[in-house]
């Protein structure tokens, strides 16, 4: 359905058509703004932005082919946003084709974070993939250390749920609602949750 048959088939519902709208002004926007302002920011003509989103750093951010971010019904949808931020100029955030973001997400690489197509994307999820600070009390006002995080393809993530450096999420595997994702290999099919984070079981 185009938009034009969208907003026709609206009028008898107004608030239908102005929602099409609004997400077609709010994709048009935010396409133009780092189209002109950063290069390095890739982003697919069927990507869409149901939330507003702000795309930061010196690095390379790619949303590939029908990502979409935000959802209406998700929670924190109202006055939030989603933040992608790849910091430094060999930073890299790499979304891969048919991932779908609930709202309020924070994603922030100094090196690389990839996300593997057909992901699910619960709302409020954080992802960093270095330490913000140093561990050792002199090192406090340092950056960490750096690492990567690497999650596989058709992955499901909770809502709430934070992932740090140096995780790898294997193919079709769920990460519980509120789990903190350490260090370490989790492999395909298993079901992922806790504070630290573990394999609970494995997806038959």
């Amino acid at each position: 359905m185009t938009i034009l048959e969208k907003i026709f088939k609206g009028i008898k519902k107004p608030h239908i058509a102005i929602q099409v709208v609004n997400n077609k002004l709010k994709n048009y926007r935010i396409r133009l703004k780092y189209k002109v302002l950063n290069r390095k920011i890739i982003i697919s003509k069927s990507v869409r932005f149901h939330q507003n989103t702000v795309l930061s750093g010196k690095g390379t951010i790619l949303l590939s082919d029908k990502v979409s971010i935000g959802y209406k019904l998700g929670g924190y949808y109202h006055k939030n946003v989603s933040e992608f931020q790849a910091r430094y100029p060999d930073s890299k955030i790499i979304i891969n084709n048919e991932v779908a973001f609930n709202n309020s997400n924070f994603i922030v690489s100094t090196n690389k974070i990839e996300i593997g197509s057909r992901c699910r994307i619960g709302a409020n999820v954080t992802m960093m993939d270095f330490e913000a600070h140093g561990t050792l009390p002199h090192e406090r006002n340092q950056i960490g250390k750096l690492g990567e995080i690497k999650i596989g393809n058709n992955v499901w993530i909770g809502n709430n749920v934070i992932i740090l450096k140096n995780v790898n999420v294997g193919d079709n595997s769920i990460i519980a609602a509120g789990s903190v994702v350490l260090k370490g290999d989790y492999p395909s099919n298993s079901i992922i949750g806790g504070n630290p984070a573990k394999v609970v079981k494995q997806i038959k």
